[in-house]
């Protein structure tokens, strides 16, 4: 997408701002001008046809005539809750204020949208032609943008989604199932993320993980880091220790921009039924929530627009689920073996036999609007509660443990 004056994004001034104005055009493909006066549903328009063409500029607080009027009825805040209400799925879009004798304009960067068709909250789907934004009306034009939109989603698959593991005769006995986890970020500022990323304090991040278990290991893989946590051997039947094939562990991977996956297994005894499924809890909200949170800390949700998210449970052998940390006293155990046997008279034995994934066949989109649906304030902590909450963390049990009596 071209540059306003030929500055960078972060480089540019008000006076970049006046010297494009007084040398530009009128509107045209890459740039519109609208007054403080705009109404939002006009707004909305422009930024839709952006998001579903080759992206742009929305100058905000410039007339017609190129000449400046200034934003008082327009804010920062608005702006965003406008597109965010408004459309969609959310654009990739960034927003600067700019100020010079007492007159504010915004201006609003559309980048060229990977989901579209981004739609308006009024069910319009628009396009830049030449200088000005029409409704999409053909059906090939259509078809071209959801296209887009799988190859998209393919290429996010390939970021996120783990292979399965191959199962044979070696495979240890004692895992049972394992969960598939992961996340694409899509943000408004990429090379801030990357900024950040960069600069994450691996070793104080190594230090908290040893306070987990003191067996980890962080490497560089790739551009990505990897964090595995656990032992790197197995035994045989005699005893003797040898290494275990690839993928057979629990671990974390972050990319640069953002982006997570990470796989969670679920052993216990061969001979045992009951496995312990707080090891959901332990490692994604203890250990891979805190390590991430540690990477990108406060800026991430600055920058954030949107994630696609999946799970992926594979049930390698029947089992039932357990709760062991909340039962290692001898009261805990107690109490959640008079839990069990009320929930096992109420709806049986408590059974996993299938995998399962979530969603079913697709992905769940995390932005502002979903926030706003859960009714979840959103910021910084609630951002990263969303991105590692899993649907599998009460696998199995129709009635929480953790009713009155059971905290």
């Amino acid at each position: 997408m071209v540059n306003i004056n030929n500055k960078p994004w972060d480089k540019l001034r008000f006076h970049d701002i006046e010297k494009f104005l007084s040398e530009a055009d009128d509107e045209n493909f890459f740039f519109e001008f609208k007054s403080d006066d705009e109404e939002p549903k006009k707004l909305i328009k422009e930024i839709s046809a952006f998001a579903n063409t080759y992206g742009g500029y929305i100058l905000l607080g410039v007339n017609d005539d190129k000449t400046i009027g200034g934003c008082k009825k327009w804010t920062e805040q608005r702006i965003h809750i406008t597109i965010h209400d408004c459309i969609t799925p959310t654009p990739n879009f960034d927003v600067r204020k700019f100020t010079s004798k007492g007159r504010h304009i915004f201006v609003i960067k559309i980048e060229e949208g990977a989901m579209p068709p981004y739609i308006t909250n009024r069910g319009d789907i628009y396009e830049r032609v030449s200088s000005g934004s029409f409704p999409i009306k053909d059906s090939t034009r259509l078809n071209q943008l959801y296209q887009k939109k799988k190859d998209e989603l393919i290429r996010v698959k390939n970021i996120v989604e783990l292979l399965p593991l191959e199962i044979d005769r070696n495979f240890p006995e004692n895992i049972f199932a394992y969960l598939d986890f992961g996340f694409f970020v899509a943000t408004s500022d990429k090379d801030a993320i990357w900024q950040k990323y960069k600069k994450a304090d691996l070793e104080k991040i190594a230090n908290y993980v040893r306070t987990i278990n003191k067996d980890f290991s962080i490497s560089r893989v790739g551009a990505s880091y990897l964090f595995s946590i656990g032992d790197l051997t197995a035994k045989d039947d005699r005893g003797n220790l040898y290494p275990m094939r690839a993928g057979i562990h629990d671990f974390m991977e972050i990319f640069p921009d953002g982006s997570a996956r990470d796989r969670i297994l679920l052993t216990a005894d061969p001979k045992s039924y009951e496995v312990d499924i707080s090891t959901f809890f332990y490692y994604l909200d203890m250990a891979y929530k805190k390590i991430y949170s540690m990477f990108f800390e406060g800026d991430l949700y600055k920058e954030f627009i949107y994630a696609y998210k999946y799970e992926n449970l594979k049930v390698l052998k029947q089992f039932i689920p357990a709760y062991k940390l909340i039962s290692d006293t001898s009261n805990g155990r107690k109490d959640f073996g008079a839990y069990l046997n009320r929930h096992r008279y109420k709806y049986g034995n408590n059974l996993i036999i299938e995998n399962s994934r979530y969603p079913r066949n697709d992905y769940l989109l995390i932005d502002r609007r979903y926030f706003d649906n859960l009714e979840i304030k959103y910021g910084q902590d609630s951002l990263y509660d969303e991105l590692f909450r899993s649907e599998f963390t009460n696998l199995g049990y129709i009635d929480s443990p953790f009713s009155k009596g059971q905290e």
